[in-house]
């Protein structure tokens, strides 16, 4: 990438940046900044119970990972804990676009003996099998919301996911009738062999993918943090005095993670989150100042534990890395 790339990548970050504090500011002011100050501040030491119901998601999500990883060779449990930390501490509070945690946590890992092929092709696998749970958590909240409440909007929403996966599963059956998939499986083994032949990023990929029992344990325990984080979404509505019930913390934080993919781009989600938040509350029986008092709770609890994971990533930098196995594998860390 040459300097004039980098500048313009990082100018498109700022815009979005700037473009997502905006929103929030307007969301803030159209619907009551005071409001909501008194209804985060009844919260009061409640807000501790908020950030600690997070830690069994980022629990559930670096076990998920560390099975991916070599089993001879697996950095223990609490070092990855902490990357996994700093990653969402990058993701949530750097203007990265949701990835650059990711490119973070696979460096760091290198320094327990990894070697960065390794490394960043769990982390690769890790973000897929992450990304199938969350597919499934969505469809699985949607679903809930269309039983439990009657609302157009939702019905509008699932039959528009239902059209989007069919176009896709009618491409793919296209594809294939077209003799495509022969032709794709040429140019993967094509890029495989390249992968191979630059580096061991090939071969980890192999490694991980001939490991299917991993792989399915790993989706697993995705799904176990996705699940926990409606529990999450429980205790941040209960702390805000909301009275709700599990099946409605599903359906909430079902949303919550919807509105955060629709606003990937956007550093932190910065208001795309708040406005997902505002527009199917209503449906979940929450007025316009309750859910954005629920959606700067989440905020509370994302700069919490986010200050905690860059000041762990800063002290993991200042550590000595283990030896590399190999170090043409390993790459610079």
């Amino acid at each position: 990438m040459t300097d004039r790339q980098g500048k313009r990548g990082g100018a498109a970050k700022g815009w979005l940046l700037t473009i997502g504090v905006a929103l929030l500011a307007v969301l803030l002011a159209t619907h009551g900044a005071g409001a909501l100050r008194a209804i985060v501040a009844e919260v009061g030491w409640q807000a501790l119970l908020v950030v600690a119901a997070h830690l069994p998601v980022t629990f559930f999500a670096t076990v998920g990972w560390q099975v991916l990883l070599p089993p001879d060779r697996r950095p223990s449990l609490p070092f990855l804990f902490r990357l996994r930390l700093i990653k969402e501490a990058v993701n949530a509070l750097l203007p990265v676009a949701q990835v650059g945690g990711e490119v973070v946590r696979a460096k760091l890992a290198v320094r327990k003996g990894l070697t960065l092929a390794e490394s960043t092709a769990s982390c690769v696998v890790d973000v897929l099998a992450g990304t199938v749970g969350l597919v499934l958590f969505v469809l699985a909240s949607l679903a809930v919301a269309l039983v439990t409440l009657r609302d157009p909007r939702l019905a509008q929403a699932g039959l528009t996911l239902v059209g989007v996966v069919a176009l896709i599963a009618g491409a793919l059956f296209i594809a294939h009738k077209a003799g495509l998939g022969r032709r794709v499986g040429q140019l993967s083994q094509r890029w495989t062999a390249i992968a191979g032949r630059v580096g061991a990023l090939g071969e980890a990929f192999r490694d991980i993918g001939a490991r299917r029992a991993e792989i399915g344990a790993s989706w697993a325990w995705h799904m176990a943090a996705w699940l926990a984080g409606a529990f999450e979404t429980y205790v941040s509505m209960w702390a805000l005095g909301l009275q709700p019930t599990l099946l409605q913390a599903l359906i909430v934080e079902g949303l919550a993670q919807t509105a955060k993919v629709v606003g990937f781009a956007i550093p932190g989600a910065l208001g795309v989150q708040e406005g997902g938040y505002l527009l199917l509350g209503g449906a979940l029986g929450l007025t316009p100042d309750q859910a954005l008092a629920l959606s700067l709770l989440r905020r509370l609890r994302e700069i919490t534990l986010g200050a905690i994971g860059l000041v762990l990533w800063r002290t993991t930098r200042q550590e000595a890395p283990a030896p590399a196995r190999d170090t043409l594998a390993t790459g610079t860390a």
